[in-house]
């Protein structure tokens, strides 16, 4: 049995353009879309600062699912 997505369409994210501003415009066309954040890799969140790179405006964004990447492996 196939069930529907409460999702009425997803926005995939553009390297360099998908930021937190443009998931607020895109909140703005519907709210119903289902938005990404940018890849983000683990080595930047443990190594890099996380605050700011899974910083998001629930109210202005809503729900955003995180995409979460595999680094370089370091040696």
């Amino acid at each position: 049995m196939h069930t529907a997505s409460p999702w009425r369409f997803s926005v995939a994210p553009m390297m360099d353009w998908t930021d937190r501003h443009c998931r607020a415009f895109h909140r703005v066309l519907s709210r119903h879309a289902l938005l990404y954040t940018e890849m983000v890799t683990a080595n930047a969140i443990i190594h890099g600062d996380p605050d700011r790179l899974l910083r998001w405006n629930r109210a202005a964004e809503g729900t955003v699912a995180l995409q979460l990447g595999r680094g370089v492996r370091l040696r």
